[in-house]
């Protein structure tokens, strides 16, 4: 099983949060060793594809909205840790609140996340209560 997903993930056509699910699940199973789930998730990591995981029109909705409230001069309305939303995209500095704790996105200038804190804690940041 271990091989099997290994490939699926080097063919790099794989959503990440469902890649990282069948992973979870098959660990369960005992069909892979601890070592191996930590494998497979650190290169699904790696080689996770954004567009996998984007639904397209609902981007430009919100980049629509993001130019619409700059072109007005005024500022996005919103909490200041709103709950994460899955396939929003997310730049440096995006504030939200993921089970139960507050994390900032730290992606790089230019790039985006789409995924999870628990998904890809690599572009997040978690924010302590005395923050």
């Amino acid at each position: 099983m271990f091989e099997i997903i290994k490939n699926v993930i080097s063919e790099k056509q794989f959503e990440l949060s469902d890649i990282l699910k069948k992973i979870n699940t098959v660990w369960v199973q005992g069909s892979i060793s601890d070592e191996e789930k930590t494998e497979l998730a650190g290169m699904a990591q790696d080689n996770a594809d954004i567009s996998n995981s984007i639904d397209v029109l609902l981007k430009l909705e919100e980049l629509d909205r993001r130019v619409r409230a700059l072109e007005g001069g005024g500022s996005e309305p919103s909490e200041e840790y709103p709950d994460y939303a899955v396939g929003k995209w997310y730049y440096g500095g995006d504030k939200v609140s993921f089970d139960g704790k507050r994390y900032v996105c730290t992606a790089p200038e230019g790039q985006v996340c789409t995924w999870s804190p628990a998904e890809y804690p690599a572009y997040w940041e978690e924010i302590s209560d005395d923050a």
